[in-house]
């Protein structure tokens, strides 16, 4: 025996996975254009001319994120802060987050003085720590809520710029700065000279107009089965015999 569902049941579930279908292509179309509209607002901080400390400091905090700043002062290496289990180029490496105390006064500042195989550890701290005066350019980042922790073994879990501020033992502007340049893109393999200090302009790198094409396509695909499933079924209907 064949079990068919009967029209005024079947209706309403294509309906309802159509309108489903549609809105989550909708989402993605949503989530698609902000993102867009993120990647090209984030290229214009970053093409802008580098802030001072005394400027970036006197920045809203929703619009030092991805700006350049350009810095001076000395650094507090005592109170240097490390990120680690940190992959890159296929080795396992740190990042040492290093503490500048601005040229002039002024809250403390955190510099991600970039990173290095595990390998070399000794040899780039030594170097970085024997360094007394800051002269350095680089990006700004800020993130309200980075959920970055302190391991047991006393190291940072990922780059929380507020978190790892608040845990210095003086006063710390709640954002950090990437020291370095901005590169097109990250090469395949490191450079000879440690830590390895750059940045990439912000990409959106989530597959959201795939997506929304997927579930459009989808909500499609629905409408023309069902269709025909529907079509057929009244043709298959029985007839009348003359």
């Amino acid at each position: 025996m064949t079990f068919r569902l009967s029209p005024f049941v079947l209706l309403p579930l294509i309906a309802l996975v159509f309108v489903g279908l549609s809105a989550l292509g909708l989402w993605q179309f949503n989530r698609y254009n902000y993102k867009q509209d993120l990647e090209a607002e984030r290229a214009v901080r970053i093409a802008a001319p580098p802030l001072d400390a005394t400027e970036a400091a006197a920045a809203p905090l929703d619009q030092i994120d991805y700006r350049r700043v350009a810095l001076r002062g000395t650094w507090d290496f005592a109170n240097a802060l490390t990120i680690g289990s940190r992959f890159r180029f296929g080795q396992q490496g740190e990042e040492v987050v290093v503490p500048l105390l601005p040229e002039g006064g002024g809250d403390a500042i955190l510099i991600n003085r970039g990173w290095y195989p595990l390998s070399a550890r000794e040899s780039v701290r030594s170097s970085l720590a024997a360094e007394p005066v800051a002269a350095i350019e680089g990006l700004a980042r800020y993130a309200a809520d980075g959920g970055g922790r302190v391991t047991s073994a006393g190291t940072w879990t990922r780059f929380d710029p507020a978190a790892m501020a608040a845990s210095l033992p003086y006063p710390a502007v709640p954002w950090a700065v990437i020291e370095g340049e901005l590169v097109d893109r990250v090469p395949l393999v490191p450079p000879a000279e440690l830590p390895v200090q750059w940045y990439v302009a912000y990409e959106d790198t989530v597959a959201h107009f795939e997506y929304m094409l997927t579930w459009f396509g989808a909500a499609i695909t629905l409408l023309v089965v069902s269709y025909l499933r529907l079509w057929r079924r009244r043709d298959d209907g029985p007839q009348t015999a003359v």
